[in-house]
C-alpha cells in the first residue's frame, strides 16, 4: 500500500510539473487567506486534514469525523456538512493554517470524473428532489432541451449541455472539477486514496492517521463495481458532446491516473 500510494503522488506531482504548473501558490500564500482552503477539514486530536470531495465517499468520513471521533450520534446527512464538530479551515488564522498544512497527515480520495458526474446527475436529479436542483433542473429543460419532451425530469444528455456549455455550470460542488477545488498541484497530500480501491485504501488511512480501531467504517466487504451505469448512460451523448466533457475534466482523469472507457472514443462524429 505504501507503494502504491507513493506511485500515485508521484504521478501526481510529475503531471502537475509538466502540464499544470502555471504560477501556483506556495503554501504560505495559501495560508494567508484562509478561504483558499475551504474544502478542507481539521482534526486536531488526531492530526489530519480531509480534503474533501463531493460524490466520492464524501458522508462517510463526515460521519467518521462527526460520530465516531466527535461523540455526536444519529446526526442526519443532511446536518452533517455544517456540524460544529467539523472544523473547516477557513475558521483558522493564516499562521494557524499554515502550521497544520506543514505539520498534519493530508488525505484527498478520488474517483473516476465520468462516475463522479453521473452520480450527481443521479442524486441530485433522479434519486432525490429538493428545491435547489428542482429550479436548476427548470433552467435546465428551459435552456437545453432540444426535443418536444414534456417531462419535468431532465435527461442525462440535457445535464452535461448544461454542464459543458458555462464554467460557471461547474461550480457545485458535487461536480465542480478536483482540481479546481481541492488544489492537488499546490497542497503535496501525504496519501491519495482512490474510491475504486476503497476496501484497500480507507484502512490504509484510517491506520495512517491512527483511527483504525476507533470506527468501523471501511471494514465490510467489498462494494461490487461495473462500468455497465457508466456504458448506458455515456453511451447517449453525442461524441462531441463526450469530448468536450473530456477536455473540461481531462485535469482530473490525468491527474489520478484515470483513463475513458475502451467503450468510448473521442473522435467527434
Amino acid at each position: 500500500m505504501d507503494q502504491r500510494n507513493a506511485e500515485r503522488k508521484a504521478l501526481l506531482k510529475k503531471v502537475c510539473e509538466e502540464r499544470y504548473n502555471k504560477h501556483f501558490k506556495s503554501w504560505e500564500q495559501l495560508a494567508a487567506d484562509p478561504s483558499n482552503l475551504r474544502p478542507l477539514i481539521v482534526n486536531d486530536d488526531h492530526h489530519f486534514i480531509y480534503s474533501i470531495v463531493y460524490k466520492v465517499g464524501s458522508t462517510n468520513w463526515e460521519r467518521v469525523i462527526v460520530q465516531d471521533l466527535g461523540g455526536f450520534k444519529n446526526v442526519p446527512n443532511q446536518k452533517l456538512y455544517s456540524h460544529k464538530a467539523l472544523k473547516w479551515m477557513p475558521k483558522f488564522s493564516p499562521s494557524e493554517a499554515l502550521q497544520k498544512l506543514e505539520l498534519y497527515t493530508k488525505f484527498i480520495f478520488s474517483r473516476d470524473p465520468l462516475s463522479r458526474i453521473l452520480s450527481g446527475y443521479k442524486d441530485k436529479f433522479v434519486d432525490h428532489h429538493n428545491a435547489v436542483f428542482s429550479k436548476m433542473a427548470q433552467f435546465i429543460v428551459k435552456n437545453y432541451r432540444t426535443d418536444s419532451n414534456t417531462s419535468p425530469n431532465i435527461t442525462f444528455t440535457e445535464f452535461v449541455r448544461y454542464l459543458v456549455d458555462k464554467a460557471g455550470h461547474r461550480t457545485n460542488v458535487h461536480w465542480k472539477p478536483i482540481h479546481k477545488q481541492n488544489l492537488p498541484c499546490e497542497i503535496e497530500y501525504d496519501i491519495i486514496g482512490r474510491l475504486e480501491d476503497a476496501h484497500e485504501d480507507i484502512p490504509y488511512v484510517l491506520k495512517r492517521v491512527g483511527i483504525y480501531n476507533l470506527t468501523d467504517y471501511g471494514k465490510g466487504p467489498p462494494r461490487k463495481t461495473s462500468n455497465d451505469l457508466i456504458v448506458k448512460y455515456y453511451s447517449q451523448l453525442p461524441k462531441d458532446l463526450l469530448h468536450t466533457l473530456y477536455e473540461i475534466y481531462e485535469p482530473d482523469f490525468t491527474l489520478f491516473g484515470y483513463d475513458m472507457p475502451e467503450t468510448f472514443t473521442l473522435e467527434s462524429s
